[in-house]
């Protein structure tokens, strides 16, 4: 039983069900929350099974992850533990036999035992099991466990490669939950009728730090100081973008700068051929999550082209407040979550448009535009959705032992 003063989670044990490698380029809300937790409990970050194929498809990133397999619980941090588990096949919607629920049902019975002998080498008992992708489903009945939460941050029924049986795993997930949490509105209103108890926490962003973009004294990168102004800027994975109009942009303006930070191999990459002959675009690679204020400070302008298609629909961006935290002006397709933060964030639903947004965008002399950007962005301050996610689990914990589940 969990150990918790007020609304803060204290003493829990908790093992995250799975993640993207611990050491991507791109820090997401997998690492922030978790990192988070373990100031004060101990966590198990269990990073999505590899399987033989991976280290051919997903580069050196996941070659660094196969030679972690059968090491056990690696400590990151304090009160944190990675642990990289092997699994024999590939789930995936490439043929008949990648897309059945009998290969996922083997490659949880593989992982099965790594991740017990990880758990007793970290003296984790009945844990918080805590989902982040649904493959995970039928570990519910064979780990023990206080609590069962789905934090669904993604469509992922709607992602490529996904086998359509993924959708089976996902309602059983939702069904058997304790508690799920969505981050986006779309997430929200199409799976509250599969669930007992679900609730919209949207990302956030850390405000104060993305704020020193706004900062004269934040030196700019010397590789975007030599660029011609003005900048055009996006970081982050690039898999998402729609790379068709960032360049019609492109090539209608040849004398403006489009830097693209992210990983351009990997599950997070992607197909750059597009771009290819462009000088005016610049193509950075991944950056640290700590260095991102410094390159922000050197953008005129933020940009968020992303393809507008259900994965896209149901995410909530998290450089959304990153951005706004900063000051910048901001461009978007338009998505569902953008438009929750009304006329603070230009739009657009094709080239043409996402043009004239960047020009108004560059044009914009308000000064008091980013004042009101800076104060929007405080509302989605990472600790208070950290208070708002930990308050949800003592509370779900409370009513697990009021029932007499834990």
């Amino acid at each position: 039983m969990s150990n918790t003063d007020a609304m803060t989670l204290r003493g829990a044990e908790l093992v995250a069900l799975y993640c993207e490698p611990w050491d991507s380029p791109l820090r997401t809300s997998k690492h922030h929350f978790l990192a988070h937790l373990a100031r004060a409990n101990r966590v198990l970050y269990v990073e999505m099974p590899i399987h033989p194929l991976s280290a051919l498809r997903h580069g050196d990133q996941w070659r660094r992850a196969v030679r972690r397999v059968g090491r056990g619980p690696l400590p990151v941090g304090d009160g944190l533990a990675v642990l990289t588990p092997a699994c024999p096949l590939p789930y995936h919607r490439g043929s008949w036999l990648t897309s059945r629920l009998a290969v996922n049902a083997l490659n949880q019975r593989a992982v099965l035992p790594q991740l017990r002998r990880a758990m007793g080498a970290l003296g984790l008992r009945r844990p918080i099991l805590w989902f982040y992708f649904p493959h995970a489903a039928s570990l519910l009945d064979r780990v023990p466990h206080c609590l069962a939460a789905y934090h669904l941050v993604d469509d992922f029924t709607a992602m490529g490669g996904i086998p359509p049986t993924l959708a089976t795993l996902e309602r059983q997930l939702l069904a058997r939950a304790d508690l799920v949490v969505a981050t986006s509105r779309r997430l929200y209103e199409t799976r509250r009728p599969l669930c007992r108890e679900i609730h919209l926490v949207r990302h956030g962003a850390f405000v104060s730090e993305f704020a020193r973009a706004a900062d004269p004294a934040t030196r700019v990168p010397e590789e975007l100081r030599r660029l011609p102004r003005p900048i055009v800027g996006y970081y982050g994975a690039l898999h998402k973008l729609d790379l068709g109009l960032l360049r019609q942009v492109a090539v209608a303006r040849p004398g403006w700068s489009f830097a693209l930070i992210g990983p351009t191999e990997g599950s997070q990459g992607a197909d750059l051929s597009a771009m290819r002959g462009l000088a005016n675009v610049h193509l950075l690679g991944p950056r640290p999550f700590e260095r991102l204020p410094d390159y922000l400070r050197g953008f005129d302008v933020a940009m968020m082209p992303f393809k507008v298609e259900p994965l896209t629909e149901a995410m909530c961006p998290i450089k959304m407040f990153e951005f706004l935290a900063a000051g910048k002006p901001v461009v978007s397709t338009d998505l569902p979550e953008v438009r929750e933060m009304g006329d603070l964030i230009w739009r657009a639903s094709d080239a043409d448009g996402f043009l004239r947004c960047l020009e108004a965008a560059l044009a914009d002399g308000d000064p008091g535009a980013g004042v009101r950007r800076q104060a929007a962005a405080r509302a989605h301050a990472w600790p208070a959705r950290f208070a708002e996610l930990e308050g949800l689990l003592v509370k779900a914990l409370a009513a697990r032992a009021g029932d007499g589940g834990s």
